[in-house]
């Protein structure tokens, strides 16, 4: 168990509630071993996948990034229980290059020009040569996915209840993909609009309503707007910053400009969550998804600036009820440092310069499990950095992550801590380290303790925890299912490296 954590195993009854009491505060715990039953080999339902284009025409096509023209679109992705046939080789399986719509080109922008994927000679282990980097680029391009392609939802099943992904920094509506499958799996609908912009290689030039004719009065001027943006490939953003128009979490870390731009991004990608939301009712009406959704309570999950995402989304938005919040940058409150006139006007939305509403990116205020890498350097760095503009407590070995960490502490409403021993930032994404871990480096450097390695935690056992845990958690705060509670937080895993708390559950 990490520094940190309240071991109470060999604690009495009576000594651990009146140290609880004492704290005023606390239903914290570290997980204990349960009797509960592992989750069911074989899930209830197969996984169907379409892709979607989603309009949004109260905005422009990329106001974080200036672009003021055009109609915002989102590529979308969804995965759903589908019908029993699915299962039965009848129909298509859904294979990687239909993320990139077959193109061969792009695909292998993607994996070579992103940090996220890179799979250059640069980042692979010694003795792999180019031609089995491009080996491993076609072999994924064909790769099968865990879905049928376009499969009819099995609607006589659902309703289903619904969560929503937002991707990363430079991230695709992929970087989940393996929680968006078994959360499909076990009977949940999942959409992951791709935050334009901030998508590396954003192929929104395959949206049908962009061919000639397409939508009607103002929206076709404006859609024609979109297509002047795009290259060859139907791809938007600058080929100089991997295909986005703009990065959120740029050099200068600490000045006013950065978090004004930073707040413009969350804001974005808020109101790209809820323009999902918004299909999601319209599908719900008509169409193949008609009334086989449940959208009473919806979940929320991202990953690393998608996890900063759903922590402002939690804040701002009412219609998201629960969320996973995965390898997350927070960042301490600086509003008191700053100028009166540099805060958002009372009355206008903001994450991070709100005059008098909540500061998005360093609380907890709804159901929230909290899912972290130990040597996540990226992360520890931009908390480093923060800290010293902000002059708050810096990341420690016993603290790496001191704002979410006192988010979790203070917070009211229930939320779970987990933490993974020799898990990096990549660690819990569908990535290069995931795809290709045969290719890829397995030794680091740790973070507090340069000059000592460590071996990278076992990717599939990563994916298996974060799947665990990710339907647990929706299960129990989505569902309102009171039997996952002990599926969230038996200790099933800490003998792999997980230390796992909980508060207020």
């Amino acid at each position: 168990m990490p520094p940190g954590s309240l071991d109470v195993k060999n604690a009495s009854p009576f000594g651990l509630l009146a140290g609880l009491a004492a704290a005023a505060l606390f239903a914290c715990a570290p997980a204990e071993r349960a009797d509960a039953p592992s989750p069911a080999a074989e899930p209830p339902f197969a996984v169907g996948n379409t892709t979607l284009f989603i309009h949004d025409p109260s905005r422009g096509f990329d106001e974080a990034a200036g672009v003021t023209e055009g109609i915002r679109i989102l590529i979308a992705e969804i995965w759903y229980p589908a019908r029993p046939d699915a299962a039965d080789g009848s129909l298509r399986r859904a294979v990687h290059g239909d993320y990139v719509f077959g193109n061969r080109a792009v695909h292998e922008l993607m994996m070579t020009q992103t940090t996220f994927f890179h799979l250059t000679p640069e980042t692979v282990i010694e003795g792999v040569d180019q031609a089995a980097i491009d080996a491993a680029i076609d072999e994924l391009l064909e790769r099968p996915r865990g879905s049928a392609a376009d499969a009819p939802i099995h609607a006589e099943a659902g309703p289903f209840p619904v969560v929503v992904m937002s991707h990363g920094d430079a991230g695709s509506r992929y970087n989940m993909e393996t929680v968006c499958e078994h959360l499909a799996a076990n009977g949940y609908v999942v959409i992951a609009p791709e935050h334009t912009g901030n998508s590396p290689y954003s192929m929104v030039g395959r949206d049908p309503a962009l061919a000639a004719g397409g939508g009607t009065g103002e929206d076709i001027l404006r859609l024609a707007e979109v297509v002047n943006l795009l290259d060859e490939h139907g791809v938007y953003g600058s080929p100089d910053n991997y295909g986005q128009s703009y990065t959120p979490l740029g050099a200068d870390r600490s000045g006013l400009t950065f978090l004004q731009g930073l707040d413009a991004a969350l804001l974005q990608r808020v109101e790209d969550l809820r323009a999902a939301l918004d299909e999601l009712q319209r599908l719900n009406r008509e169409g193949p998804f008609e009334g086989a959704l449940d959208l009473e309570r919806i979940g929320l999950m991202g990953r690393s600036f998608g996890g900063a995402t759903t922590l402002a989304a939690l804040a701002l938005e009412d219609r998201f009820t629960a969320g996973m919040v995965v390898a997350a940058p927070s960042s301490p409150d600086m509003r008191a440092l700053l100028p009166e006139e540099a805060l958002a006007p009372t009355g206008v939305e903001s994450v991070v310069l709100s005059r008098d509403g909540p500061y998005g990116l360093g609380e907890v205020r709804k159901p929230t499990l909290l899912l972290s890498g130990s040597e996540d350097t990226l992360i520890i760095g931009l908390a480093a950095n923060m800290a010293e503009a902000a002059d708050s407590a810096p990341p420690t070995p016993d603290n790496p992550f001191p704002v979410l960490r006192q988010a979790f502490e203070e917070t009211d409403a229930p939320a779970v801590w987990a933490l993974l021993d020799n898990a990096n930032h990549a660690t819990f994404g569908v990535s290069g380290a995931y795809w290709w871990p045969h290719l890829k480096p397995r030794r680091f450097p740790r973070h507090f303790e340069p000059d000592t390695e460590y071996d990278l935690v076992d990717v599939q056992l990563a994916h298996r925890i974060q799947r665990d845990k990710a339907l647990a958690f929706f299960d129990l705060t989505i569902r309102q299912d009171p039997s996952a509670r002990q599926r969230l937080i038996d200790d099933r895993y800490e003998s792999d490296g997980l230390a796992l708390e909980w508060r207020n559950l």
